[in-house]
């Protein structure tokens, strides 16, 4: 995972899951943040007040965030938290919120640390790779942690062909321009592939896809 942000030019990303239905046991963190830093972070549990944790188990979307954007109401020890990332080096992010099906709520953040000039203009250029690569990591441990069988699922040409170009980020109306075929005919195709792959939406299917090599990502 660290080579492959730094291929996208970036440098630190913490992956962070929590148990389903165990609340108060402490996160799984991936991370390479420094060391003085994670070893604060996880003796203070500042995950329970951590603003970008909270926000990303509250929604589906990815969301850019600085310290400063995190305005009131928070609460004394939050506004401390913030301060005291502040001081570490932690100037601005990109967080991938991921919930599955199983009630799993995971993240990926990709962290600026002190000043880099070029982390804004990655997150902008690689956003939608970006996102593609926290579903891939999180499939990825997720079948580590509960194996499924690894029978590879039978996709047909169509299928893969309107996997591949949703993985880069096509919408179903442009695949179908591209595809010569109707757009009914393009969520067809997905919604098939979806079944196969036993995923209730298209990018759990594209995570799939990658992780089996069925789809390339490129």
């Amino acid at each position: 995972m660290e080579q492959t942000i730094q291929d996208y030019g970036l440098n630190h990303f913490a992956y962070v899951s929590f148990p389903s239905g165990a609340e108060a046991d402490a996160p799984l963190v991936l991370t390479t943040y420094p060391d003085s830093w994670v070893e604060r972070y996880g003796e203070n549990r500042y995950d329970r007040i951590d603003p970008v944790i909270a926000r990303a188990v509250g929604t589906m979307l990815p969301f850019a965030w600085t310290i400063e954007s995190f305005k009131d109401p928070l609460t004394r020890k939050q506004k401390a938290f913030l301060e005291e990332a502040a001081e570490a080096g932690i100037r601005r992010g990109l967080t991938i919120p991921i919930h599955d099906r199983q009630g799993k709520a995971s993240s990926l953040t990709l962290t600026e640390f002190g000043i880099e000039p070029d982390f804004q203009r990655c997150i902008d250029r690689h956003q939608h790779a970006l996102h593609l690569i926290a579903l891939h990591l999180h499939a990825k441990l997720r079948q580590d942690d509960h194996p499924e069988p690894r029978t590879r699922p039978s996709l047909t040409p169509r299928e893969i062909d309107c996997l591949q170009w949703a993985a880069k980020g096509k919408s179903a109306s442009d695949i179908a321009d591209i595809m010569r075929i109707s757009r009914r005919t393009v969520v067809f195709h997905t919604e098939n592939a979806k079944q196969k792959f036993g995923v209730a939406t298209l990018s759990q299917a594209i995570a799939r896809g990658l992780m089996h090599d069925i789809i390339i990502f490129a």
